[in-house]
C-alpha cells in the first residue's frame, strides 16, 4: 500500500509542482477583470525609468480618482515579460495601454502621454456616464 502511495504521489505530484512556475495567461488575466475593471497595462523595459515613474506616480498621485473610475494596474516591467504568455496583440510592443470592461484596447501610447488623458477617455465612455450619474463619490 505505501510503494502505491509513493508512486501515485510520484507520478502525480511531481508534474503538478513543476507546474507551480507555470506562466500567466496574459489574456486570461486581463479577462478575469471583465465588466468589473478597466485596465492600465503598462509593458515596458525597464531601462526606460521614466515612464515606469510616471505610471507608478499616477496610480500613487490619483487613486482615488482611479477607484472611481474602477482602474486596475498591470505593471510588467522588464524581465518580469518572462512570467507571462502575451497576446499577439502586445507580442513585442511596449508601451501604455487603456483597456475597457470588455477586454478591448481603448487607447494606447508608446510613451506616458496616455496619462494626461486617461480619466477624459474614460468619462466619454458610454457605461462610465452611467456610472457617473448613478455615483455621488467625489474626489478631492
Amino acid at each position: 500500500m505505501i510503494k502505491v502511495l509513493c508512486l501515485f504521489l510520484i507520478l502525480v505530484g511531481f508534474p503538478t509542482m513543476s507546474n507551480s512556475s507555470a506562466k500567466i495567461n496574459l489574456e486570461d488575466y486581463i479577462n478575469s477583470f471583465s465588466w468589473d475593471k478597466r485596465i492600465v497595462l503598462l509593458i515596458i523595459k525597464e531601462n526606460l525609468v521614466n515612464i515606469i515613474n510616471k505610471t507608478d506616480d499616477f496610480f500613487k498621485r490619483n487613486s482615488c480618482e482611479n477607484k472611481v473610475r474602477n482602474l486596475e494596474y498591470i505593471r510588467i516591467v522588464g524581465d518580469d515579460i518572462n512570467e507571462y504568455i502575451i497576446p499577439d496583440r502586445y507580442k513585442n510592443r511596449y508601451g501604455i495601454w487603456l483597456i475597457g470592461y470588455d477586454g478591448e484596447d481603448k487607447s494606447y501610447s508608446i510613451d506616458a502621454s496616455l496619462l494626461k488623458e486617461i480619466h477624459n477617455i474614460i468619462d466619454t465612455m458610454p457605461i462610465r456616464k452611467i456610472e457617473m450619474a448613478e455615483q455621488n463619490k467625489k474626489c478631492n
